[in-house]
């Protein structure tokens, strides 16, 4: 019997798809534990992660500075074990040595790796190829399973207003205050192309109700071709009439499963989308590359005073450079989900979309889609984790 369990996440995605199924699980092995999460916020963060992990069946839930404090605290006296689910794994590894459990990690990415963990889990064999040409060591190297797959599995599929295209603005406010806006108009755009379709704006939980005020109103994206909204009912009514109704994030998985077209941008649910089955476009607007966070150092070296212009350049010539921006097409290696990136109209975006809902056009992207066999991973990483902790 385990006295608890410390839980690390970072980002919106993995706290909506990764720690809802493992801890779930946890709850059933182990339902006297007490259960921690620690939400270690960086530069990707959209700020409200706390209000929505407030949901979760959690004992506790700290930030960074909490973080901070337990490591001052020292060795505890019960037995425990740590888990990452989305973040750097040292901070884990530093959680574990200094309350004396052993760490894990799970991961997508090949390279997030620590000689301190007693295991890496990771999603599929070739993210385990990919650890072990980076050193990783083989015997603590193991493929559990893809945890987006099993949020899938798990969501309860209420009825759901049905949608042809789903808009998604992000999580992030610097995104969605900008993007909104702009997927409003692309919408307007297909609406005259095809005045039968029904479309839905997905909202995340992460968004205040201020925030989501600020970006209907799309007074930033404006000069971009943008448009605003007002609230009918629960519904958005664009500046032409178009009505886009709002489906709350609970929600989107059935939605999913209904509609024909998304419309997102790069992240964890472009894995959802695809894992849906459902064909979607790719958004990577360019417009004011100066918002964009960066990983690592240089996300901090260009919030020096003047690095504006050194910024939009790097990230331009950075951009030009990544293939694939969404899992799905970097997993198989093309561009089954369409990329638009750099500086394009709402009309650019409907002209791309339209084309994603040609039957022949959807056919072949969703037959590509079945080539990920992505397998659900909680329950082999849970019942690993509590068997060598």
């Amino acid at each position: 019997m385990l006295d608890e369990i410390l839980l690390l996440t970072n980002g919106p995605g993995e706290l909506s798809t990764w720690v809802p199924p493992v801890l779930s699980r946890l709850r059933q092995k182990m339902p006297q534990t007490r259960i921690e999460l620690f939400l270690i916020r960086d530069q990707f963060a959209a700020g409200t992660e706390q209000t929505k992990a407030r949901e979760l069946e959690l004992d506790a839930i700290s930030s960074r500075a909490g973080l901070a404090q337990r490591l001052l605290q020292g060795r505890a006296r019960g037995r425990g074990l740590v888990l990452m689910l989305g973040g750097a794994p040292r901070d884990a590894v530093m959680l574990a040595k200094s309350a004396g459990y052993p760490a894990f990690s799970y991961t997508f990415d090949p390279k997030a790796n620590h000689p301190g963990l007693r295991a890496l889990l990771v999603d599929s064999e070739r993210t385990r190829a990919g650890a072990l040409a980076r050193g990783a060591d083989p015997t603590r190297t193991l493929v559990v399973g893809n945890l987006v797959a099993d949020a899938l599995n798990d969501a309860a599929l209420a009825p759901t207003p049905g949608a042809d295209v789903l808009l998604f603005a992000g999580s992030r406010p610097f995104v969605a205050r900008h993007l909104l806006g702009f997927l409003l108009a692309a919408a307007e755009h297909m609406a005259v192309k095809r005045p039968d379709l029904k479309f839905a704006w997905v909202r995340s939980r992460l968004l205040s109700d201020t925030l989501v005020e600020e970006a209907i109103k799309a007074a930033r994206v404006r000069d971009l071709g943008g448009v605003g909204a007002c609230w009918d009912g629960q519904s958005l009514r664009t500046r032409h009439g178009l009505e886009v109704r709002m489906l709350d994030e609970s929600q989107r998985y059935a939605a999913m499963r209904q509609a024909g077209l998304a419309i997102t941008i790069p992240g964890t649910n472009t894995l959802e989308l695809a894992l849906a089955g459902l064909p979607s476009l790719v958004l990577l607007p360019l417009h004011k590359p100066e918002l964009l966070p960066l990983e690592g150092i240089w996300h901090w070296l260009f919030l020096l005073p003047g690095a504006r212009i050194l910024k939009q350049n790097f990230i331009m010539r950075l951009e030009s450079r990544i293939p694939h921006l969404a899992l799905p097409n970097q997993w198989l290696g093309e561009r089954v989900f369409p990329e638009l990136r750099g500086v394009f109209s709402p009309a650019e975006v409907a002209i791309a979309g339209l084309e994603l809902l040609i039957p022949e056009r959807t056919k072949e992207v969703r037959a590509k889609l079945e080539r990920l066999e992505a397998q659900p991973g909680a329950d082999k990483l849970v019942e690993y984790v509590l068997a060598n902790c």
